[in-house]
Order: structure tokens, then sequence, then C-alpha cells
């Protein structure tokens, strides 16, 4: 049986994928179906809606029985439902890398709920980013590269030796590298970031795509936004919970003083993040964490000048924390 939770469901659309893949290399669905919990025709929906852990949980069971430490990359080829096929031809039929990219963060969270992607462009790179504002440390490794690959994967069908410069995760650091270099085409991918994501040089972004066809766009664009209009629009109230803590720092670290700002009961507060799928603490921890990357960054600033800015009350408390979240002291973290 699968475990109790009192995460609300999501709906995946990666979870039928999933399955199918597993029905392809000769293991137990229904064993997996029974284990997670899932409804016994699930690899046959379009999507099913679960606890957001499942999904990646999943794939990782999948990964040890079929010996596939690569699954989420193998899947994320083998997405097929009427709205990714649409989105699929929409990508292909996009302009350029950058037309592409953009369509792929828009729809997003169409692959699982509570996904969200941006694209950010400067002088020199643009940044497929995604981010996940329901759960601030991410839905799991395996999402995280399926995700990533999913995007990079329609980019490529249109422009084929399209690599990142470098590639990023929330997660930590997985033992072997080997099939995520092989995949990316890089060897610069780093563990422990704010978001995920993969930056391209921006001399690529104006490449046409093989199949580029404004018409055909022009009617499949309207198809897939419709698909997404009919889905969950994500976690604003964390956001905005978020947002206040930022710039409270260094007050703002207690939850009765927040949601006095935010004209309600600390236990409404609980309750209304509860149903977006995190917690005060975890909205907390993120928010220090993004806010300590931009401070560790300035040299004037010492480390206690640090850990007092974002409400700690001495270096060694912050230190502490700074570890948990990102699995380097903060002094080492900055050097690196």
């Amino acid at each position: 049986m699968a475990r109790p939770t009192k995460q609300p469901p999501a709906s995946s659309s990666i979870l039928p994928a999933i399955l199918r893949h597993a029905e392809a290399r000769r293991l137990d669905v229904e064993a997996l179906a029974l284990r997670f919990g899932l409804p016994a025709d699930a690899a046959q929906r379009d999507e099913v809606s679960v606890a957001a852990d499942v999904p990646d949980e999943l794939l990782h069971a999948v990964a040890r029985a079929a010996a596939e430490p690569d699954v989420a990359l193998r899947v994320a080829a083998r997405l097929e439902s009427r709205r990714h096929t649409l989105t699929e031809l929409a990508v292909r039929a996009s302009a350029n890398v950058r037309e592409a990219l953009h369509l792929l963060a828009r729809w997003a969270p169409l692959l699982h709920e509570g996904l969200a992607a941006t694209v950010e462009e400067d002088a020199h790179e643009a940044r497929w980013l995604l981010r996940t504002p329901r759960r601030p440390r991410g839905v799991g490794r395996y999402v995280h590269e399926l995700a990533l690959a999913h995007a990079l994967h329609h980019v490529r069908a249109g422009a084929a030796d399209l690599a990142p410069a470098r590639v990023w995760f929330t997660h930590a650091r997985p033992p072997d590298l080997a099939v995520l270099r092989a995949f990316f085409g890089t060897g610069a991918i780093a563990f422990g970031a704010e978001a995920c994501g993969f930056a391209v040089p921006r001399a690529d972004l104006d490449r046409a795509m093989r199949l580029a066809d404004a018409r055909a766009l022009s009617t499949l664009a309207p198809l897939v936004d419709a698909e997404l209009g009919a889905r969950p629009q994500g976690a604003s109230f964390t956001e905005r919970v978020a947002a206040h803590v930022a710039d409270s720092l260094p007050r703002g670290t207690d939850v009765h003083e927040v949601a006095l700002a935010l004209h309600m009961s600390a236990r409404t507060l609980q309750r209304r993040l509860d149903q977006e799928q995190t917690r005060f603490s975890d909205v907390l921890d993120h928010t220090r964490l993004a806010v300590a990357r931009r401070l560790l960054a300035d040299p004037a600033l010492t480390l206690t000048d640090v850990a007092f800015r974002l409400g700690f009350a001495d270096l060694a408390t912050f230190t502490r924390a700074f570890k948990r979240w990102t699995g380097k002291p903060p002094g080492q973290w900055r050097r690196s």
C-alpha cells in the first residue's frame, strides 16, 4: 500500500509514461501501481492525480529495478498523449530556438502540476529555468532531470546539435554523472542550485528550427494553451509569503509576525501553505538560501554579516543551516 501523505494530489502526465516505460522493460506494473496507490489503468491514462512526490519515487523504483540510472532521460523522450503530441508539433514549428525555449517554458506545467519555467537572456547566454513554487526544495532528482531533458529533446528535434554550455539542479549530486554528461553534452553540471536549468549561448537563439512553420504554429499554440488553461495556476500564496519574508529579513522569520503582516492568523497561514504542498519552515529556508547566495557573492560582507542579515542569532547556527541546504558550509561555498 502507498504510505499515508498529507500532500494534496497533483495532476501528472509524467506518471503514465513512467508506467508504460516500466511495462516495456517487463517490470511488474501491477505491483508498482499497488505499491504507489495508483489506479489499475494508470498506464493507459493521459494523466493521473497523485501526491507530488510519487512520480520521482516511481522513477527511482524503476531505475533500480531496470538498472537504468538514465531512466528519466529515457522517459522524457517517450511522453505520449494528445497534449504532448500538440506540444511537440508546436515546438518543432517554432521559428527559431528562442521561440521554442519560450514555448516550452510556458507549457512546462503540462508535464506535472506545480512546475514553472522561465527564460532569461543576457548579452552572453539564455537560461531555461525550472522552479517549483509549491515545493521550494523541488520535486526530486528524477523529475528535475526529466523536465530539463524533455525541453532539450524537443529543441534538438529542430536544432539537432544544440548543446547547453552548462546545466544545474537543485538536488544533491548523484554518484555517477556519466549519463547526464552524455545526454546534455557538457561536463559543466552543478548541484544544490536555487533552481534547475540549462544555459545556451546567445548566438544559438536565432538558429532556425528545421520544420519552422508559422501557419502551423498559429493553429497549434492555441490548442496547447487551451490544455494549459484547464490546469491549476500555481502557488501564488506561497510566492506572496516568500516575497514578504525576503523583504522583511532579518525580521520575518517568525510565522506569527508574517501572518499578522498578511492580515491573517498563523493557523490560517499554515493551512493555506499546506494546501499548496509546503510549510512555512520550507518557504523560510528557501527564501533564506536565495538571499544568502546573493549576499555571499558580495566580498565586502563577512560571514557573520550575512548570518545576521538573514535573521540568524550567530554564525554557527547559520553555518549549520547553510550546510543542510547545500551540503557545504558558507565559506567553502563562497570560495567554490
